[in-house]
């Protein structure tokens, strides 16, 4: 994640999902050729019932301004109290980052979310990377909004690990994860408002349970706007940090140098859920549960799910282990 405008990337929680949802995600997941390699190679946690508590467009919007505070859901974590694991571009140390292959990857390995990155594409259809150009991912060149979208459609993404995927639009991935119960993380990148306008309609129309968030607070206002029943996520940076401005925020999605205990505990006082980004080692995992982040944003979802269900049995986050604030 990053605070320039053309390099972010942030997080939202709604009532966490249980962590086994729908068998028919990985189902469709597999059944793309481009997965077919993929399917049953990476051990972890499969999705096989639906989530009882996943949110939906109607319901998973908070108040309006002005209401006061929001009771903070207490199903936004696991039983023991540790942080949802949300998967960065998927599972990008394991598989192309933002491809369907990597969104398989990182709920195999035990990822409750998936978070990506939306841009639009010159002839108006949003699809899945966090980069305005396509240069660094791709087998390609040229920006996202110059580009088709059959020429985008006939690149493959080939940083990362293992094979070079296709790019994912973003009606590919909401497709799969419709009715699946796992929630979706979307960062709406900057671009035209009747662009984010698009976006926030697709999303709100999908049936995918899915929490806008961005740096532009003006970004999320045109989302909100047709889209309310969405809830709406602030990303803020050591370099960019909009004030909401009475914006109705179900969360904020904060840089690690920003996420204080004083800070997640004045977010949370305002009834806002807190997710915190990159975080991809154990020490800073054990740091940020300590001081009562919400979720997890990492690259590592493998890693992050082992170690929060050893928290777990070793009663960390439920023995009321804490960090003083300060």
């Amino acid at each position: 994640m990053s605070a320039d405008p053309q390099r972010q990337c942030a997080v939202t929680t709604p009532p966490r999902p249980a962590r086994t949802a729908s068998r028919a995600v990985l189902a469709a997941f597999a059944a793309l050729p481009a997965l077919a390699l993929l399917v049953g190679a990476v051990p972890g946690r499969t999705l096989d019932a639906p989530a009882a508590t996943a949110p939906t467009a109607a319901t998973a919007s908070t108040g309006a301004p002005g209401t006061g505070p929001r009771a903070r859901p207490a199903a936004v974590r696991t039983g023991c109290g540790a942080p949802l694991v949300i998967g960065h571009r998927g599972a990008p140390l394991d598989a192309a980052e933002n491809t369907m292959a990597a969104f398989e990857t990182a709920l195999r390995q035990g990822a409750d979310w998936l978070e990506t990155d939306v841009r639009t594409t010159r002839d108006g259809v949003p699809v899945l990377m966090h980069d305005a150009t396509v240069d660094r991912t791709t087998d390609g060149r040229g920006a996202v909004a110059e580009l088709t979208a059959a020429r985008v459609a006939g690149l493959r993404v080939t940083v990362g690990p293992g094979r070079a995927e296709p790019v994912p639009t973003l009606e590919d991935l909401l497709r799969r994860l419709s009715g699946s119960g796992v929630t979706l993380l979307m960062e709406i990148k900057w671009q035209r408002a009747e662009d984010v306008e698009r976006i926030a309609r697709l999303a709100a129309g999908s049936g995918a349970p899915v929490r806008l968030y961005s740096f532009s607070v003006e970004h999320l206002r045109q989302a909100h706007a047709v889209a309310p029943g969405l809830p709406v996520v602030l990303v803020q940076g050591a370099g960019m940090a909009e004030d909401p401005a009475g914006l109705p925020l179900r969360g904020i999605a904060l840089d690690r140098t920003l996420a204080t205990a004083d800070r997640i505990a004045a977010e949370h006082r305002r009834g806002r859920e807190v997710y915190v980004w990159v975080l991809d080692d154990e020490e800073s995992w054990r740091l940020m549960a300590g001081r009562g982040a919400d979720g997890l944003i990492t690259d590592a979802a493998g890693r992050a799910r082992s170690w929060a269900d050893a928290d777990c049995r070793a009663g960390g986050r439920a023995g009321g282990r804490a960090e003083p604030t300060g």
